[in-house]
This record gives structure tokens, sequence and C-alpha cells, in this order.
């Protein structure tokens, strides 16, 4: 492009302006026929609608601002998760005080069972639980059993 200073025919910066319109030109050049349309005087239709277009557009160009260093957030990020941390802990150990003094509540039909009613209902179902687990259990290596013979009679060679 030529420099400012030197003449443009109109013709030149309407034929530039249309370029711009029809977006064929460079980022470089566009900002270079804004500074040409800024410093010279031509009054057409379609520069000063080429003008109005580059002032719109100036006014949504986005800053890019460097994010601001806080010098304290560094630290407060630490001393955050090392508070998380720490009561995490703390909270895990409380629920997981295991204390002899504990008391069990237990009703049944509607009645309170006394302490010593609710520890034997309590180690009865512990009990339940147990044998269903063994259960589970001997099922569980049965079923493995069967899928061993299964892969084994696969593999067979033939």
């Amino acid at each position: 492009m030529k420099h400012p200073e030197n003449q443009f025919t109109i013709e030149e910066v309407e034929r530039l302006c249309q370029l711009y319109m029809d977006c064929q030109l460079s980022v470089l050049e566009e900002i270079e026929l804004e500074y040409v349309l800024m410093q010279s005087d031509f009054d057409s239709p379609l520069i000063n609608e080429t003008k109005e277009i580059m002032a719109v557009s100036r006014s949504f160009k986005l800053e890019v601002s460097k994010p601001h260093k806080n010098v304290w957030s560094w630290p407060l990020r630490v001393a955050a998760c090392a508070a998380i941390v720490l009561v995490t802990f703390a909270l895990f150990q409380h629920i997981n005080i295991n204390r002899d003094d504990s008391n069990c509540i237990v009703y049944v039909a509607g009645k309170r069972a006394s302490a010593k009613e609710a520890h034997i209902i309590a180690e009865a179902d512990v009990a339940k639980m147990q044998q269903f687990m063994q259960v589970v259990n001997e099922q569980q290596a049965q079923e493995e059993a069967k899928v061993e013979q299964f892969m084994n009679h696969i593999n067979q060679p033939r």
C-alpha cells in the first residue's frame, strides 16, 4: 500500500474498501487501510460505510489482559488443601474410634429391648451375615472352577 501522504485516487481507496468488505485483505492490510482512511478526507458511501464498520469492529476487539498475580494465592491454596486434608483425617479418626462404652438401642416389635438383648440380636445378625458370606464365597469358588474347567477344555490341543 502507498503511504497516506502520497495521493491516492478515490477509485483506489474504494477498490481497497471493496476488498475489505469482501474479506480479501490480510490483517496487516486492513490495519493499513484503516490508517489511510483515518488520514484521508475521501467521501463516498462505500468509504463512509467501511469507516463505520471498522469503528464497530474496533470497539469489539478484546483487550487481552495479563492475569493478576496474587502473591498470596499459591500459599492460600496450599493452606486450604492442607486444612481440608487435616479436617478429613480428623473426621475419619473421630468416626472410626472404637469405644467400649458405646450403647446400642434396639426395638423389637415396637418395644425397646434391653442392652443384653440388643447385643444378642446384633451377634445373631453378624453370624447370619457371616454364614451368608460363606455361602457366597463357596458359590463363587464353584463358578470359578467351572470357568477354569471350561477354559482348559477350550485350550486343549486337538
